[in-house]
């Protein structure tokens, strides 16, 4: 093949690598060995090695470009969000009167006291909380057993677990729920809580689920267990940390002293931290408790403790 064929081919090669067009088919007829010294001479005069590829690919000689990495996952928040000896509010559904703007973190409740229930305040109490200056709004769920009109919804009690007992805490009261269908109650909980919050397009670096006395649960700590245990993994499987609000004798009763929740976060474990409410009404309380203060859940960190200036004020946290 004369020189001024192979030129043209080469031209013609590159204006397809350049353009994304098909293979030209003039270059059917070259030797591996014209192929190669087409690409020599595209790579001696400084292409990129983008377009020294393209040009093997027009010509028949490199392989077929690898498919595309799928996006990377969302990476979960692994530390606290919060800064050390910040201060902080959170706001429930019933809260009354905002606090003033200068504080370090806000954090809203998302349900109305209860699973499967709306804060209709949400979008107004979230706005209040973006004033923080220390770390952006986070939220709460409140969690409890399956009982009542909520667990009577048969989507709120099916699946992900496939549950032998069809046993299910009917809104009379008349059936006691079966640790599977705890589990599928509470993981159905978070996915509501979800949903609701992005829904406004409202997210949060950490998902604290509110397990209190205040709310019914049942009498076997297995089936407690496995409300919050359901609601960890559905939040875990969205990329989401999970922290317990609750208190060592709430905790005892309701989950039992033994009971540690399990977390995975991008495929490694992690511990469940802990938001403490100790019934202290300073400062200088939750900050002691910050350093000396033991967690209610074994082995697991103490990232908040709540306390009370007053009784009528809104509740305030101390970041450990």
């Amino acid at each position: 093949m004369k020189k001024s064929a192979l030129q043209a081919i080469a031209a013609g090669a590159l204006a397809c690598a350049l353009t994304g067009a098909p293979a030209a088919a003039s270059a059917a007829g070259l030797s591996s060995e014209q192929a190669s010294a087409i690409v020599g001479l595209v790579q001696a005069f400084g292409a990129e090695q983008s377009v020294v590829l393209a040009v093997g690919r027009v010509l028949g000689l490199a392989p077929a470009p690898a498919a595309p990495a799928p996006p990377a996952p969302h990476v979960p928040v692994v530390g606290s969000p919060y800064k050390a000896s910040n201060l902080g509010f959170d706001y429930s559904y019933n809260a009354p009167l905002f606090p003033p703007t200068n504080f370090g973190f806000g954090m809203v409740g998302l349900t109305g006291g209860k699973a499967f229930t709306p804060n209709p305040r949400l979008a107004q109490e979230v706005s209040w909380a973006r004033f923080g200056a220390g770390a952006p709004p986070t939220l709460y769920l409140n969690l409890n057993a399956p009982y009542g009109s909520a667990a009577a919804i048969p989507d709120n009690t099916s699946g992900p677990e496939a549950c032998s007992a069809t046993s299910t805490a009917l809104e009379d009261g008349e059936a006691e729920p079966t640790p599977c269908v705890a589990y599928n109650f509470g993981y159905h909980a978070a996915a509501y809580a979800y949903a609701y919050a992005k829904s406004g397009g409202i997210s949060s670096p950490i998902w604290w689920l509110d397990i209190e006395e205040a709310n019914s649960w049942a009498p076997d700590t297995a089936v407690n267990d496995q409300v919050i245990q359901g609601a960890i993994d559905y939040l875990n499987a969205q990329g989401l940390r999970a922290g317990i609000y609750s208190m060592a004798s709430m905790w005892k009763n309701i989950a039992g002293a033994a009971f540690v929740p399990t977390q995975s976060l991008g495929g490694a474990s992690a511990s469940v931290p802990t938001w403490v409410p100790i019934g202290i009404n300073d400062q200088i309380g939750a900050a002691d408790y910050c350093s000396v203060g033991a967690s209610f859940i074994p082995g697991s960190p103490v990232w908040l403790v709540q306390y009370e200036a007053s009784a009528t004020a809104v509740d305030q946290n101390y970041a450990c």
